[in-house]
């Protein structure tokens, strides 16, 4: 699937929404829809009820209303700093991206939308995961070292 096909390309590719340079479009690549209701899958196992799962994860969060993106970039990197790390980020099971940790700190805000969007994003090693609910909120988690449900899904 090509980025203007993504049922989500308008946040990043729409002037009303937000315009984001070539070539941090050409690194968000859309999961086709099989590739998306995997990653979906993968996604709901490591969600508790109230959000990632304390059992997995070593949590730490931020409200992000009223404060400015840029301190909540800060707040993401001091969270893991390898701006290079592959991530997955997953809305629901027919949307998903690929793009870089980088991308995703530095635009984080045209990925979360308030009210409408619970986001799961995680590294491609498994190592870490982050969720931004609806209602604000970020949480991000290393994962605890003897955790094996937040392993990838090796049959699929």
């Amino acid at each position: 699937m090509q980025l203007k096909d993504f049922p989500l390309a308008w946040r990043w590719t729409d002037e009303t929404y937000a315009l984001l340079p070539d070539n941090v479009l050409s690194r968000i690549t859309p999961q086709t829809s099989e590739q998306a209701a995997r990653l979906f899958r993968q996604s709901l196992r490591f969600c508790g009820k109230e959000g990632l799962d304390e059992k997995q994860f070593s949590l730490s969060q931020i409200v992000t209303k009223g404060i400015e993106p840029a301190r909540v970039s800060e707040w993401l990197m001091a969270c893991h700093d390898n701006p290079e790390t592959t991530v997955f980020l997953s809305w629901q099971s027919n949307t998903a991206v690929s793009t870089t940790w980088g991308i995703f700190t530095q635009y984080w805000n045209e990925f979360c939308y308030p009210a409408s969007d619970d986001l799961n994003v995680w590294s491609e090693a498994h190592s870490w995961a982050l969720l931004y609910h609806h209602e604000e909120l970020l949480q991000f988690g290393p994962a605890h070292l003897n955790c094996h449900r937040f392993s990838p899904l090796l049959s699929e």
